[in-house]
């Protein structure tokens, strides 16, 4: 019997436990409702057309912070005066009388048992504790002054059966965007005599009236029209009749609400003879009240060494040392809430208004009601991305915010973040480049970088190029590289370069190491290649031209290092050249910092042809000499059956006319002390006089 008792106790206790995890998981707990009352809104009495301003008091408690406020004001009066006196159709704080025209006063902010004899069952707040409490909880009050609807005589302007008169505009304007304010109305109904007749509110704006609670003739079926559905209207919302009052709650259902409108009606029952009389004031008094309801907002921050690798906001909590949760009104850039970040990177924030927001992480700790300044994370961290929930997905932003609609408790706000990768200097030297060019293959030095998630990074890894050499282009695997291209597999075999510029004696780009988050490090490192020397000449400009009867040729160069001389080449199509003369350098010993002006000129009346690197002139010139010796046919015959085998045995390489109304190309070629070939020149055409 004992082990059984325990058996029963044991199972009872898990049962209490298993209660327990599911009340304190549920969505509801954790709602609070944030309400009317007493100190939070206008003191005096009315009657008055002038806004009233509640303050939103947490729960029974206190403010609620931040200060969250519900204007009411009153427009499109229809009735800008009423039989007997100077004051509209509807005001705040009015009341009926009975020894004068003009509306008696009553409290503006008024207990809800004040007026309408109902009960806290005829309302509801949605779920959020504390529920409505008449005797404790407030209200705006507001007269439909039934003396508008009589004539001077006492007769009435349309007949007491009349349903839906409009006479104003009650606008609620909320300080911030909510979601799904609750609306409570109290005492739609009031009576003269045998007359009944009633106020109502109809929503304007395209929001959906959801009716939550209400006695029994509180009504919302004709859709955002919230009315005493009773065929007698009276003033109890708990009488036996035959005429009733109605007293309910609404909500009104869409997210970032700024205001609503409703326009205020009044109907007439007909059970009597008058709407009022000229010797007293009549009219339906109502109050009307607004409670919102607040939510719990939680979540972690990962450091997510893969960033969105496997499109999950997911890795090890952390607060990055120190970091704090914000919660900013998307619609001011305020600041609402703020919360530090725990050591495992969970944060929580309690008892949130139903609003939209943008939740964020920062190492800054912003004020509350000031501008959020943004989201700035501590040195060498950077965002890889934010979901609303644990399972795949992200917002697609990677910024360290989340927006979120707060319309239940939130668990799984998730912000992920990771340390970026360190990029390290690297140079190589090598010999002077030839013809302007560093071929593939050249480049053997490997890249370097170390990741505090992924450790060492280098040749293998992805390697974003982010600045591109000066001084020439920067080509891979022999494809010219954009700055900002991304290069997986790094080799640096396959790096080149073209088009050195003359006179430099390195170049440099820079590059950062990629880590596998895809986040690549803050500060670039450079990659230096040098080589012993400078690159020979940088030419300043280079001109051709016929004048005279001759090519001349003109040049300046602005620096020469090591240069011995200059070889004019000349070509008819622009790619093939050849030499057509030399130049020496003016430089002292070939070196020189300041320009030097250069010029070379030759006849352009006949035409040379080249053929193996032999020029026909010479052989003629000696087929003459031969002519004019002893046996001059001899040496005639024997030359020029030697020109007859170099034409058949050799390919003629370049036909070159030097005749102004042809097509002459021309450049310059340094040649170094050692004979080499160094800077070339641009390419020009030879211009005609």
């Amino acid at each position: 019997m004992l082990n059984s008792y325990r058996s029963v106790i044991n199972t009872g206790i898990t049962c209490i436990w298993s209660l327990l995890f599911l009340f304190f998981t549920s969505p509801s707990f954790g709602q609070k409702s944030l309400k009317f009352e007493n100190g939070g809104g206008p003191s005096g009495n009315g009657p008055t057309t002038s806004n009233q301003v509640v303050t939103m008091y947490n729960g029974d408690a206190g403010v609620y912070t931040p200060a969250t406020t519900v204007t009411f004001s009153l427009s499109n009066q229809q009735y800008p005066s009423i039989q007997g006196a100077n004051s509209p159709g509807v005001t705040f704080g009015g009341n009926v009388s009975s020894n004068t025209n003009t509306p008696g006063g009553l409290a503006l902010y008024n207990l809800m048992n004040q007026l309408g004899s109902s009960q806290n069952s005829h309302y509801s707040t949605g779920g959020a504790n504390p529920t409505i409490n008449i005797a404790n909880d407030y209200a705006v009050e507001l007269f439909g002054c039934t003396d508008a609807l009589i004539n001077n005589d006492g007769s009435n302007k349309v007949p007491t059966n009349t349903k839906d008169i409009y006479f104003a505009d009650l606008k609620l304007t909320f300080n911030r965007p909510v979601n799904n304010p609750v609306i409570h109305v109290t005492g739609l109904g009031g009576v003269l005599g045998n007359e009944g007749f009633t106020n109502s509110l109809e929503l304007v704006d395209a929001y959906t009236v959801l009716k939550l609670a209400g006695s029994p003739y509180f009504d919302v079926s004709k859709g955002t029209h919230i009315y005493n559905s009773a065929s007698r209207y009276g003033s109890s919302s708990s009488g036996t009749g035959p005429q009733f009052g109605a007293s309910g709650s609404v909500k009104i259902a869409g997210d970032n609400i700024t205001s609503l409108t409703f326009r205020v009606f009044l109907s007439g029952d007909g059970g009597g003879p008058n709407w009022s009389n000229t010797s007293g004031a009549s009219g339906d008094a109502i109050l009307v009240a607004v409670t919102m309801t607040t939510y719990n907002i939680g979540g972690k921050v990962f450091q997510d060494a893969n960033g969105m690798g496997d499109n999950t906001v997911n890795g090890t909590g952390t607060n990055a040392g120190s970091l704090n949760a914000v919660l900013v009104d998307p619609a001011t850039g305020n600041v609402v809430a703020t919360v530090p970040v725990n050591a495992d990177g969970t944060y929580s924030f309690t008892n949130i208004v139903a609003a939209g927001y943008t939740l964020a992480i920062t190492k800054d700790a912003p004020v509350i009601g000031a501008h959020f300044p943004g989201v700035s994370l501590p040195e060498g961290w950077t965002s890889t991305g934010e979901n609303n929930g644990a399972r795949p997905g992200n917002d697609g932003r990677a910024d360290g915010m989340l927006s979120l609609n707060l319309n239940d408790n939130i668990s799984d706000a998730n912000l992920a973040m990771e340390q970026q990768p360190v990029s390290e200097n690297v140079s190589q030297r090598i010999p002077i480049p030839s013809s302007h060019t560093i071929p593939q293959g050249s480049i053997t030095t490997p890249v370097k970088g170390t990741d505090p998630e992924d450790g060492a990074l280098g040749n293998g890894d992805t390697v974003a190029i982010t600045e591109l050499p000066t001084n020439g282009t920067l080509l891979y695997d022999g494809n010219p590289v954009a700055a900002g291209q991304r290069i997986p597999n790094f080799d640096p075999r396959l790096l080149s370069f073209s088009n050195l510029q003359d006179g430099t004696s390195s170049t440099s780009f820079k590059y950062s190491v990629v880590d596998a988050a895809g986040k690549q490090s803050t500060t670039p490192a450079t990659f230096t290649v040098s080589w012993d020397g400078n690159l020979p000449v940088v030419y300043k400009n280079v001109a051709a031209r016929f004048s005279g009867g001759s090519l001349i040729i003109e040049w300046t160069t602005m620096t020469e290092t090591g240069n011995d001389h200059f070889e004019i080449e000349a070509s008819s199509d622009g790619s093939t050249f050849n030499s057509i003369g030399t130049v020496a350098s003016k430089a002292p010993d070939g070196n020189s910092t300041k320009e030097i002006d250069y010029n070379f000129s030759k006849p352009a009346t006949v035409a040379l042809f080249f053929v193996a690197g032999t020029s026909v002139f010479g052989l003629l010139g000696l087929l003459l000499v031969a002519l004019n010796r002893k046996n001059g046919i001899r040496w005639a015959a024997g030359i020029i059956m030697f020109v007859g085998f170099l034409g058949a045995s050799c390919k003629k390489k370049e036909s070159l006319s030097l005749q102004k109304n042809e097509n002459v190309f021309v450049r310059i070629v340094q040649i170094d002390k050692d004979g080499k070939r160094g800077a070339v020149s641009k390419v020009v055409r030879v211009s005609s006089e």
